[in-house]
């Protein structure tokens, strides 16, 4: 995004050009996530067959005001002081960016997350916690300080793609973009990726709408952003998450939020028996 802007801008221009074009993207992407989730196909998957928690979308559209300001201001900022940032186009080049974006910003997620579930830091995260059942403008739903936290991790790594490696701006901006569609998606609390998708190789990586809105649900647990693997490799992910996805994929989300569903433990294994003994006696 950073590319498409005006070499020497005034700061007060900047600001204006990327309040426009961020905000648009933002505005766009929420209402094409809120127009599908208001289908009756979506209706059928819900996770959490809830309704919303009273004055939650005016608390989360209040918040989203705050969000696209704050990164209008952040990003103008970021832009005028750094420059242009501009790289010769490099398919390479814009894949590594795009990885490195994407597997640095897991980690800062997952890291920040866990920190703002503690007590001390709480407060700083509950407006995204305004939803217990989430829909598609949850996804802009956080107080500034957290705003701050999560922007400064993502320009931080931006500036290093640009200046510690030979990164490009497409491939940050491809991240950009899939940041804020996955954001919508993970939030709509409607879960589209088949049952076997869990089970898959992809998704031990990967998150599902079902992985997040347990997250909301139930406050502890799957801290993890687009991914399950740190939240699998610290245990913190839930232990009922299939069962949960085939449900909702069923069409019988839960009913209750801080409802869990039995796991069944793995069937013992049997210890194959040595047939040498009774052939020794046979002898």
């Amino acid at each position: 995004m950073l590319m498409l802007l005006p070499q020497n801008p005034s700061l007060p221009l900047l600001f204006l050009l990327v309040l426009f074009i961020t905000g648009t993207i933002k505005l766009l992407t929420v209402t094409g996530g809120w127009l599908v989730w208001r289908t009756r196909l979506a209706e059928r998957f819900r996770v959490y067959r809830r309704e919303l928690a009273k004055g939650q979308l005016r608390s989360e559209a209040l918040a989203a005001v705050g969000v696209v300001l704050t990164d209008a201001v952040l990003i103008a900022t970021f832009r005028y002081f750094s420059g242009p940032l501009v790289a010769p186009f490099n398919l390479t080049r814009a894949l590594w960016s795009y990885a490195w974006m994407f597997v640095g910003f897991e980690v800062w997620f997952y890291v920040t997350h866990r920190l703002l579930h503690l007590p001390r830091f709480y407060r700083f995260h509950a407006q995204h916690h305004v939803a217990q059942v989430t829909e598609p403008l949850t996804s802009l739903s956080f107080s500034m300080a957290e705003r701050l936290v999560l922007m400064g991790g993502g320009l931080s790594l931006h500036f290093a793609a640009m200046h510690l490696m030979p990164g490009t701006q497409v491939g940050i901006l491809a991240y950009m973009m899939t940041n804020y569609l996955l954001n919508a998606f993970g939030h709509g609390n409607t879960e589209w990726l088949p049952e076997r998708f869990v089970t898959s190789w992809v998704g031990r990586v990967f998150f599902t709408p079902t992985f997040h809105a347990l997250h909301h649900a139930r406050y502890q647990g799957h801290y993890g952003l687009y991914t399950v693997v740190l939240d699998r490799w610290f245990g913190t992910a839930f232990a009922d998450y299939a069962l949960v996805h085939a449900r909702a994929r069923a069409g019988e989300g839960l009913t209750r939020i801080g409802e869990r569903l039995a796991v069944q433990p793995p069937a013992p294994s049997v210890p194959a028996v040595s047939q040498v003994p009774e052939a020794r006696q046979a002898l």
